[in-house]
Formats: C-alpha cells, sequence, structure tokens
C-alpha cells in the first residue's frame, strides 16, 4: 500500500469511528464550520476533503475554515508554528500515457495526498472571519432553487424516482427547522440520483448492499449542504435505523467511504448549476 493510501485509510477510519461511536449523528459536532477554503487560491475544498478538514477543526478546536501547504503560508508571509501537524488532504489525478504498440492514450487514474495547516497553527497571518447570514433563509432558497417537486403532508420522508418527487411530512411535525431542511436536503441528494441528473442506480432494496451505499452517498451530501449552508446536521430515526446498512457496506474497504463522498459531490455540483441557472435568469 502506498503512502497516499495509508492516509486515505486512516482518514476513512476516523469517518468510520464517528459512526461507531455517534450513530446517524456522525457529522453533528462539526456540521456548521462551513466556507473550508484555501487560504491562498481562496477556492473552496470539495468532496471528502471538506470532512476531513472540519474533521480536524473539531477534534484539534480549530477556529478558522482557511487552510494552506506549508509552502504556501510562507508564500502569504506566514510561518507554521514549531510542532504542529498537519492534515491530509486527497485528490484524484490522471495521467495519460501512450501506448507505443498502439498509439492510443492509456488513462490510469491514482491519488494523491497534500499536507495542509490550519490558520489557527500558524504566525504573521490575520484569519479571516466567517460571514454571518441566515442559514435558514439560504436553504430554504437552494432547496427552491433546485426546482424539484416537494410535496408535504406524506408520513415520512422519501424520495421517488419511478414518480420523480421529494415526500416530505407536514413542515409543523418538525422539532426544528434545521431538522426539516437536513431532512430535505437529504431526499434532495437522493433526487439528484435520477437518470435525467446524475443517473446513480436507485434500484436497491432494504438492505442491500446497493441500497446501503445510495443511502450513504445521501447521508454525506446532506452532510456536505449542511456545512455549506450553515444549518445543524440533525439525525432522524430513518437514518438512524440505516447505519448498519451503510457499515456493512464500508465492510473492510476504506474506498467505499471516498467513491460515496465523490457521488455526493457530483450531486452537489449538479444542485449548484441549478443555483446558477436561477441567478443568472433573475438578473
Amino acid at each position: 500500500m502506498t503512502k497516499t493510501n495509508d492516509k486515505m485509510k486512516e482518514a476513512a477510519e476516523q469517518i468510520i469511528a464517528l459512526m461507531q461511536e455517534h450513530g446517524a449523528d456522525w457529522c453533528k459536532p462539526w456540521s456548521g464550520i462551513g466556507g473550508i477554503h484555501n487560504a491562498k487560491s481562496k477556492k473552496a475544498y470539495r468532496g471528502s476533503n471538506i470532512f476531513w478538514l472540519a474533521m480536524a477543526s473539531h477534534i484539534k478546536g480549530y477556529e478558522s475554515n482557511e487552510w494552506a501547504t506549508f509552502k504556501q503560508w510562507q508564500e502569504l508571509g506566514a510561518s507554521v508554528k514549531k510542532g504542529e501537524k498537519s492534515t491530509a488532504i486527497f485528490f484524484f489525478s490522471v495521467l495519460k500515457k501512450e501506448n507505443k504498440e498502439t498509439g492510443e492514450q492509456n488513462k490510469f487514474g491514482f491519488w494523491k495526498s497534500y499536507s495542509v495547516f490550519n490558520a489557527s497553527q500558524v504566525d504573521g497571518y490575520e484569519a479571516k472571519k466567517p460571514q454571518e447570514f441566515d442559514a435558514i433563509a439560504s436553504a430554504e432558497k437552494y432547496a427552491l432553487n433546485t426546482g424539484a417537486d416537494i410535496r408535504h403532508g406524506k408520513d415520512g420522508a422519501f424520495y421517488s424516482p419511478i414518480r420523480d418527487y421529494i415526500g416530505m411530512p407536514a413542515r409543523e411535525t418538525f422539532t426544528s427547522a434545521s431538522g426539516y431542511y437536513s431532512t430535505l436536503l437529504h431526499e434532495l441528494t437522493h433526487w439528484t440520483g435520477h437518470k435525467t441528473r446524475c443517473d446513480r442506480d436507485l434500484s436497491g432494496k432494504f438492505g442491500d448492499a446497493d441500497y446501503a451505499r445510495e443511502e450513504l452517498i445521501a447521508e454525506c451530501g446532506a452532510a456536505l449542504l449542511c456545512m455549506n449552508l450553515g444549518v445543524e446536521k440533525q439525525a432522524t430515526p430513518d437514518h438512524a435505523k440505516y447505519l448498519n446498512s451503510w457499515m456493512k457496506a464500508i465492510g473492510d474497504d476504506y474506498k467505499v467511504i471516498f467513491a460515496a463522498m465523490s457521488k455526493a459531490q457530483k450531486a452537489i455540483d449538479h444542485m449548484g448549476s441549478l443555483q446558477q441557472a436561477q441567478a443568472i435568469a433573475a438578473e
């Protein structure tokens, strides 16, 4: 196993440990950090890297959502404090190599890891404070902008792939607004799996591996969206009962959780494109 794979396995094991310890509340302690980005490029981190960095901030008590490599902090005129330990992030790359016999370009995919430090770990840099905004209003606008068919008054929360609509209990049955929106964001992630959108396999039945993988994708998507929108992630009884299925799907293969987070990010990218389309239409 390569050094990068070792780091990936270690990171995935931390997520699995949180699932085992906290159940469906596995991401609640650090779900509201939001806006995690690179201090130099200002680009937001994506997918699994949001989880690793948010988790590191929670465990180590970092208050900043800005990160950068050792070299990048130097370029910003800052210096990493002596004795500080880095956090690993991961990127998937594709290498093209010409096949000398056929002349065709063969593609090889592989993971690369980088070591980053939080702004709280450096001297000579004034960390930016996250902007305050109305998380509930943002979540409501986000959901409306998707154009999804959302029907209230149902007995439970679900997505129907055949009829392509989201069923939700009446709003007043939820004990909090954050509970309502974290549930809706979970179902919206399922909604992106339709063949006309991200085209994921939604044919699984409760208890089988395909169903568990899709539930894990939806839960990762909801957690990422809750972090991005500033909504407190809340577990529901339905999501709690799926936990054993998720754990079974992950098993000893740490790459399952990376695959789930990657597909969750694609779902969010799709919903993000719908937000942009609405913004353009409003101009």
